[in-house]
């Protein structure tokens, strides 16, 4: 009873910590541990920042200013001298008026200057640049654009990743289903040849054969099964998914393939090219260059602006500081960079003409791109048909041969080696789909759809 017990109990545990995984659950787990998109996450932030930051240009730009200075000497003295002149006439006239001053305990000279300090607040205006706020704004919402689509574009590239690494081990999984019931047939059948050989009716070469297949059948899902613990630690490391190599037997991939859409349904679903987003992120580029463009004429233009300004200084005389306030406007005109301002915009022009020379290039080798995967896909799906129709074959050549063997009219041998070939076409079905679900899966991901 104790017994029993133990195994029940053991049936339990293994029960509860039996896991199964989904493809949207391995999708979910990279999309939170993958360090590629945190990356890329942060250079969407960065974009809107900086998008932000482009913004705040429309604003006045306030200002405080403090100063102070003092002097050696007084930056502004005059004296009598400086009054009269330096004629015989002004000197003896300067001289007298000096010892007059001195007697009486009166400087004759005045400096200031000496020292000073003064604050003022200031506001300056923006009224027109050249068209180079517009355009730096555009270029930052271009910017953000670009990484949001950037990130897609990751966020997507990932995802087909997963889907391949989650279906290849999907697709062994059901070849080792498929070994497993290879595997009882073999066994049923080394039943039934014992007892034929008691019978006299079946030789020990027979039953050596069938031992060496089932020796070589267990090998086979030996190195399988090895091969799908490694594939399952490549998708968890993959995905940030947390394991244990003992467990690996335990992690059982739910999904199955299930009913496949034929070419001409996924034609359907996706006519063209037209909103895929590597050929937005192309535009943009080719748009960013026109905006550099104009910023570079903008240099060429007026600068208009507008400011007031407001403020305490003590220059000449510290102890009598005074408030004081103003209103300006400037323009300027950069007349000697214009020269240098005039090839840049060239360069641009250039940096326009190639951006566009690229774009018409790329776009062709993209919707190139989309007619091989989709002749990719045309010629899985022709292969899938053939190994669907080598399966049937196989099938019902051995539900024949099973009925004949059944009556003695077949040998073992023959009815082993049909049973196998039926494996072999079924792990090659196996093998068909898998490949047509992932051409299918790269047809999509090219047109910009959501592999899931």
């Amino acid at each position: 009873m104790k017994r029993y017990l133990v195994l029940i109990l053991l049936l339990a545990f293994q029960a509860v910590s039996a896991q199964t995984l989904t493809l949207r659950d391995c999708i979910r787990y990279s999309e939170s541990g993958n360090a590629s998109l945190k990356s890329s996450e942060l250079d969407v932030l960065s974009a809107r920042a900086q998008r932000t930051e482009a913004r705040l240009e429309y604003l006045p730009k306030v200002s405080v200013t403090a100063f102070g200075y003092k002097a050696l000497h007084p930056l502004l003295e005059i004296t009598l001298k400086d009054v009269l002149g330096n004629s015989d006439a002004a000197n003896d006239l300067n001289n007298s008026l000096s010892a007059v001053a001195r007697e009486n305990g009166i400087t004759p000279s005045f400096s200031t200057f000496k020292w000073g300090y003064g604050v003022a607040a200031s506001l300056m205006q923006p009224v027109y640049a050249g068209g180079r706020i517009r355009a730096g704004n555009r270029l930052a919402d271009l910017g953000e654009e670009a990484a949001v689509l950037k990130d897609s574009m990751l966020r997507r590239s990932i995802r087909d990743s997963v889907a391949c690494k989650y279906w290849r081990i999907v697709a062994l999984q059901q070849k080792r289903q498929t070994l497993s019931e290879t595997s009882a047939f073999l066994d049923s059948l080394s039943k039934d040849l014992s007892s034929a050989r008691s019978a006299g009716l079946a030789t020990e070469p027979q039953q050596l054969q069938l031992a060496l297949k089932q020796n070589e059948l267990a090998a086979g899902i030996r190195r399988l099964e090895g091969g799908m613990a490694l594939l399952k630690m490549d998708l968890f490391d993959w995905i940030g998914y947390p394991y244990r190599y003992i467990d690996l037997g335990s992690i059982t991939l739910a999904d199955s393939l299930g009913r496949l859409p034929s070419p001409s349904e996924v034609l359907q679903d996706f006519p063209d090219l037209s909103l895929s987003e590597e050929q937005r992120l192309l535009g943009l580029q080719v748009e960013a260059r026109q905006q550099e463009k104009k910023m570079a004429v903008g240099a060429l233009l007026p600068q208009v602006a507008v400011g007031a300004g407001y403020g305490y200084s003590a220059l000449m005389a510290p102890k009598d500081g005074t408030f004081n306030g103003l209103v300006f406007a400037t323009v300027q005109i950069p007349l000697t960079d214009i020269p240098k301002a005039v090839y840049r915009a060239r360069r641009y022009e250039y940096q326009v003409q190639k951006a566009a020379a690229d774009r018409d290039y790329l776009l062709t080798r993209l919707r190139l791109q989309e007619r091989m995967l989709y002749q990719e896909v045309e010629t899985a799906w022709d292969e899938l048909c053939l190994s669907e129709k080598s399966l049937s074959l196989a099938e019902d050549t051995l539900d024949r041969l099973r009925i004949r063997y059944r009556a003695g009219e077949v040998s073992s041998a023959d009815f082993l080696q049909t049973q196998l070939a039926v494996t072999s076409a079924k792990e090659a079905l196996t093998d068909k789909q898998i490949a047509y679900r992932l051409a299918v899966n790269a047809y999509r991901s090219r047109l910009g759809f959501i592999n899931e």
